[in-house]
């Protein structure tokens, strides 16, 4: 029953945003990678697949109004905000408020930009804001991606950012975003992995930045980087103030092995990424006496039952919110199109 009414929800959200749902749904269905979309103010276009799965994502998702979703002249628009269609990160970042300006990504607000290189880290920062808490004092960020959580904690008053990315080619794009702001001396980027132990560890060159997303290491790859210990790592601030943690497995290794001499803690999950979630629920009551001091724990898109282990020990939960859109029925890989998987609204990982 509960698997229907999903389903049910998930037509809706279709129908609430394109007057033929029916024919997308088919195309999708079909593979279609170009499909005619009708909006419900009548005005008409060419979505692409990824597009047609961000825009319901942002309706069903993020309270976007499926009304100000309109064509003119051919190309989308929300609001008065025109809108990216080549992927489906690409429309949730220029639908949340950043504007592609020949090679770069510009945002207004926080007077940033980044080149074309660009991940959904971009909206659940600098949109959605999911990290947006005081800072007083040094961060470390373990998954550094394109350098956007960094650059957001900079911005936020953080003393000094330390963070760490293990793909070559990815750690290449953040570097030269951290310039492209004139953070350099607020950021401190290291091309490298973080567990609980030293050594190294393999992984690939290169890679697609979209692939890049949900990467966790396997120590498989054309070359080595440093493994650094979370231990050793953590020394280097001085004011350690906030941790965030985002490395699509690497979680457990680190939480549960250490000491957490800081003031807030920021750790994404998936309950796909069972290397994390397993070990969570297991071990979160046996380090309770470690994390009491916190002031804020945060814990995104956590599973159920380590919600109300988190909720018994009284722990304060701060932005509790799957930002990774990920759902717990779906596998972490994009599904070969089906009604199943066109009606599951996350990005291809």
């Amino acid at each position: 029953m509960k698997d229907f009414v999903s389903m049910v929800s998930k037509i809706n959200n279709f129908r609430k945003i394109f007057a033929n749902w029916i024919s997308i749904l088919i195309k999708l269905y079909n593979g279609e990678k170009l499909i005619r979309v009708t909006l419900r103010d009548k005005s008409d276009g060419i979505c692409t697949k990824d597009c047609i799965i961000a825009i319901v994502n942002l309706v069903s998702k993020f309270n976007f109004s499926p009304l100000k979703f309109h064509f003119k002249e051919g190309r989308l628009y929300y609001d008065n905000s025109p809108i990216v269609i080549d992927t489906f990160s690409s429309v949730m970042i220029s639908a949340g408020s950043f504007i592609k300006e020949g090679n770069l990504w510009k945002n207004n607000k926080y007077k940033v930009k980044f080149i074309d290189a660009i991940t959904t880290g971009l909206f659940e920062n600098f949109y959605i804001e999911q990290y947006n808490t005081e800072i007083q004092g040094d961060v470390i960020d373990i998954g550094a991606s394109i350098g956007d959580s960094a650059i957001y904690f900079a911005l936020k008053g953080a003393s000094h950012v330390y963070a760490f990315e293990p793909l070559p080619a990815v750690y290449k794009i953040a570097l030269q975003n951290i310039k492209l702001n004139n953070l350099e001396d607020k950021i401190t980027l290291i091309n490298a992995a973080v567990g609980s132990k030293e050594g190294t560890v393999k992984v690939p060159s290169s890679i697609n930045i979209q692939e890049s997303e949900g990467y966790s290491i396997t120590n498989h790859g054309d070359v080595e980087v440093p493994l650094l210990s979370f231990n050793n790592i953590k020394k280097i601030a001085k004011d350690p103030d906030l941790l965030k943690i985002d490395c699509e497995g690497c979680e457990a290794d680190i939480i549960f092995s250490t000491e957490l001499d800081f003031n807030k803690i920021f750790v994404e999950s998936h309950e796909c990424v069972q290397q994390f979630h397993s070990p969570c629920c297991k071990r979160l009551y046996k380090v309770k006496n470690a994390l009491t001091h916190l002031s804020i724990v945060t814990l995104l898109a956590l599973c159920g039952k380590c919600l109300s282990i988190l909720a018994s020990l009284n722990f304060k939960l701060l932005n509790i919110c799957s930002t990774r859109f990920l759902l717990p029925k779906v596998s972490c890989s994009w599904l070969t199109p089906s009604v199943e998987s066109i009606l599951y609204q996350g990005p291809p990982s």
